[in-house]
């Protein structure tokens, strides 16, 4: 029976790849990646398409994260893998970070689970341990928590002294107001490992930042200076 592979192409940079990652699409005969702007580039396939062969299928899939229609093009790119999966053929699908980190992949999964398809997800480093090791900053220490955030539930931040905010794109200044209000040192992070990489730690200069690849790595100010 034909596969699924479920592949995490890393933050951007395609040297952060895994080597199982590869041997995925080697064993693929379609390569599914998604964009998340309609007629945008897809950033997962650039990532991975030096380690493509020429003698693959591709699909680029407009799929927008944190929309609507999300269930729907969940369905409508789930029927388009069916179509070769029914074929005997194997399929990889591409995400950026890991699959199962806010990705379109995981919409996709009941769907595929339902026809008995076998499924073999491929981690992949996810963006905030790239952004902390471009950085040179320390994720968490100790017994303390890590928590991992959207921008959008700040609300649900508590007694945390490490967190990891995401999509902060037209919330930087939200963000680091709310930061700054609680005693927070941050820095935040755009294209971690891509071309326009840039670390930012000035409160101006985040806020003029509109990056829809950024976040912010933050730490309680007591703890800022540890290591």
């Amino acid at each position: 029976m034909a596969k699924l592979f479920g592949i995490g192409v890393g933050p951007g940079d395609s040297e952060l790849l895994t080597i199982k990652a590869i041997r995925a699409m080697e064993n693929s005969e379609v390569i599914f990646a998604p964009s998340a702007f309609e007629g945008g580039e897809s950033i997962a396939y650039e990532t991975a398409k030096e380690y493509i062969s020429e003698d693959k299928k591709i699909e680029i899939i407009h799929f927008p994260m944190g929309k609507d229609n999300t269930q729907d093009k969940a369905r409508e790119t789930y029927e388009a893998i069916y179509q070769y999966l029914k074929k005997g053929m194997n399929v990889s699908f591409l995400t950026i970070g890991d699959p199962f980190v806010y990705s379109t992949y995981t919409h996709l999964l009941n769907y595929i689970n339902e026809r008995g398809f076998e499924v073999v997800t491929v981690p992949g480093i996810t963006s905030f341990c790239a952004s902390a090791a471009v950085a040179n900053e320390y994720l968490v220490l100790g017994n303390e928590p890590l928590m991992v955030t959207p921008a959008a539930r700040l609300d649900a931040v508590k007694d945390e002294k490490f967190l990891v905010i995401m999509k902060v794109y037209k919330r930087e200044e939200e963000v680091v107001d709310f930061l700054d209000a609680n005693g927070f040192d941050y820095v935040y992070i755009k294209k971690a490992g891509r071309v326009g990489e840039e670390i930012l730690r000035d409160r101006e200069e985040i806020i003029k930042n509109k990056e829809y690849m950024a976040l912010i790595l933050a730490k309680k100010k007591e703890l800022a200076q540890v290591i």
